[in-house]
């Protein structure tokens, strides 16, 4: 019998959607005849074919099928899938990619695999060919097929997975053991960790997995781990997940198929052709399926394929990997790197779009807050992107509210949203300096955020702060926040301290500057004072601890707030009331020492025979030295003036305040006294 002549290809039509179809001629015997014709995707009269899934194996063609009459070299696993899937009585219409497709045309290769993913979405099924059967997989498959079977008499659309284990126990089935083993075995076959079965069976509309001689549909197979409990690797997976039925409408499929996002999950896929991990899932994206410079071409190198994929990824070309695995392992670090830049100098449009693309994925470091506020024009409504709009995706780690509280200056527009996103805190000494930093600086929406989650604040500056409350807890650095707040003059933030409870009475620790209402008036915070007064400040209250400005009274007036001290004086603060500790410590010496002359006429005007002769007699001693030694001489001309009123005797300071004033050359001071 003479040798037949081998088949060789007629050209497709590459300026339409042209494509083969296979007609698998009837038959049961070791020689497979088959029909060749070209059809068009977007023809009328196209007539419906299956779609073939599967794994080549061995490269070596070492089988033969007759095409149009000639042979056609073809791999020993496809070979018997086909004696597998032939009828004895009726011809099949295929399309079966090893004998559709000239595989030797580079050109006709690129046009093919732009079409694959309408070839089989357009099929009226695919059927997935797993290899030949064991007898763990065929008591596997014969049991789903029961199930598939039972099922089909119940209403079974809408059951949700509880339901399907639910009647999977109704079902007669094998050992557990065997069926897992089944299952396992069927998992670690080739067709699992191949690129291209992803756009295939992920456009199916229906699909059916076949193993030897035993068949059962995608949408049963698909959940069989979840009947047997088992959990796959994350790679197959995903590869159920976008099996035709529940799994794919309800997973990930249905939210983010972003090139990116495949590249991730499929990253371990395998590709005879390296370039086909990137060509394979384009089809199936949802953001690169129609892209220039990313559709499949044969004539690229690799090294051109991968700039191209990093590019639309990143923005960047100048990139360099010897291998496509190893870009592809860099993806995630490549993916932060580019967010980054992102948010460091673009709109709030562009970041939304890179989200959008990435859906799930975003990475969101701790570098993001940095990025954020390094984008001043755009940073704040950026920052309300990511932890409002994108409120599914954006997950607000510890590590934000400790970049933001830590490192960035306290800035509301990006605190505030942070801290609204985090539903508890930890305990952490950035969050505790952020209460106190946010008061001291008049942060009101941050202390006011913090203040409304105060069971979380409570518990945290309790174990801080050895049990005071929450408004007066104190910190080794910032000391206590009303006394910040006080201090600088944030009367909204004092009120909203006050609201919640702050003790005005009480003295934070490692400081020396008095008690919580003594800043406020040593720097002239009249709106604050008033606020202090109202919730119960006492006006003669002197710190526990030594205070450098013993008392409100004493602070106010060596700082020549003169408004502030009317107000505590008409509030019954008393001139002479005295720091026991470290006499003689009162308003009058404080204000003669700084040289406030119409507060010390105000004091002077208070004070009345009713003190004591002996206190009053010292106190003004030490004053007229102060005032004397200083140079102030209006200071001593009042207190001359002021004794003879109160009968006060001056003869015996009159010698050292005189020797002061000569000292230091006071002139005018030496003439009075």
């Amino acid at each position: 019998m003479a040798e037949m002549d081998g088949f060789e290809y007629d050209p497709i039509d590459l300026e339409r959607p042209a494509f083969r179809l296979l007609q698998l001629l009837q038959g049961d015997g070791p020689a497979i005849e088959c029909m060749l014709y070209q059809a068009f995707l977007d023809g009328t009269d196209t007539v419906p074919y299956e779609a073939l899934s599967y794994t080549w194996g061995s490269i070596e063609k070492s089988a033969i099928v007759i095409v149009n009459g000639k042979a056609l070299k073809i791999t020993t696993n496809l070979y018997t899938a086909l004696q597998h899937l032939r009828s004895k009585h009726v011809d099949k219409i295929l399309w079966v990619d090893a004998i559709c497709i000239n595989q030797e045309n580079e050109r006709e290769r690129g046009h093919q695999v732009q079409q694959m993913c309408k070839i089989y979405s357009q099929a009226e099924a695919v059927t997935v060919w797993l290899g030949e059967s064991t007898d763990e997989t065929d008591l596997l498959m014969e049991s789903l097929q029961r199930l598939d079977e039972y099922s089909s008499t119940e209403r079974h659309k809408n059951w949700d997975f509880q339901r399907w284990k639910s009647f999977w126990k109704l079902i007669p089935r094998g050992p557990a053991s065997q069926l897992l083993k089944g299952l396992s075995l069927l998992l670690q076959r080739p067709w699992f960790r191949r690129v291209w079965v992803l756009q295939e069976i992920s456009n199916s509309r229906r699909a059916s997995i076949c193993c030897g001689k035993q068949f059962v549909k995608a949408r049963t197979f698909a959940i069989a781990p979840l009947l047997l409990g088992m959990k796959p690797e994350r790679h197959c997976q995903a590869v159920l997940d976008i099996m035709p039925g529940r799994l794919r409408e309800e997973s990930w499929w249905s939210e983010s198929r972003d090139l990116y996002n495949l590249l991730s999950k499929f990253r371990e896929s395998e590709a005879s052709d390296p370039r086909d991990k990137v060509y394979a899932l384009l089809g199936i994206s949802s953001d690169a399926y129609d892209h220039d410079n990313l559709r499949p071409d044969y004539t690229k190198s690799l090294q051109e394929v991968i700039q191209n994929t990093s590019t639309f990824l990143f923005r960047r070309s100048n990139v360099v990997y010897e291998t496509m695995s190893t870009f592809l392992a860099d993806l995630s670090a490549r993916n932060s790197e580019s967010f980054l830049n992102i948010v460091r100098t673009s709109g709030v449009s562009e970041v939304d779009y890179f989200l959008t693309r990435r859906g799930l994925e975003v990475p969101l470091p701790h570098d993001t807050i940095k990025a954020i506020t390094d984008n001043v024009e755009n940073g704040s409504e950026i920052m309300r992107l990511l932890v409002r709009k994108r409120i599914n995706e954006v997950k607000v780690a510890k590590d934000w509210i400790i970049a933001a509280v830590g490192d960035l200056g306290y800035r509301e527009d990006f605190m505030v949203p942070l801290l609204q996103r985090c539903k508890t805190w930890t305990d952490h000494e950035e969050i505790m300096s952020a209460f106190h930093t946010a008061s001291a600086e008049g942060k009101e929406a941050v202390v006011e955020v913090l203040l409304n989650s105060r069971s979380d604040m409570h518990s945290l500056f309790i174990r801080r702060a050895q049990g005071r409350s929450i408004g007066h807890a104190t910190n080794e650095f910032y000391g206590n926040a009303l006394y910040q707040a006080s201090a600088n003059g944030h009367d909204r933030v004092v009120k909203l301290l006050l609201d919640s409870h702050a003790e005005v009475e009480e003295r934070p620790e490692h400081q020396s500057t008095g008690t919580q209402a003594v800043p406020a008036h040593a720097n002239g915070h009249e709106q604050v004072v008033r606020q202090l007064l109202e919730y119960g400040a006492r006006v003669n209250s002197v710190s526990r601890l030594s205070g450098f400005h013993g008392n409100a009274l004493m602070a106010a007036s060596e700082s020549g707030h003169e408004q502030v001290v009317k107000l505590l004086l008409d509030k019954g603060a008393e001139p002479l009331y005295n720091d026991v500790r470290h006499p003689p410590r009162n308003a009058l010496l404080a204000a003669s020492r700084g040289g406030h002359a119409l507060i010390v006429k105000m004091l002077l005007d208070k004070i009345t025979w009713g003190h004591t002769h002996r206190n009053l007699q010292s106190q003004w001693n030490h004053a007229l030295n102060v005032a004397s030694a200083r140079g102030h001489d209006q200071i001593v001309k009042l207190l001359l003036d002021k004794s003879v009123d109160l009968n006060v005797d001056m003869e015996p300071s009159r010698d050292l305040a005189l020797q002061a004033a000569s000292a230091n050359g006071h002139e005018k001071v030496v003439e009075p006294l």
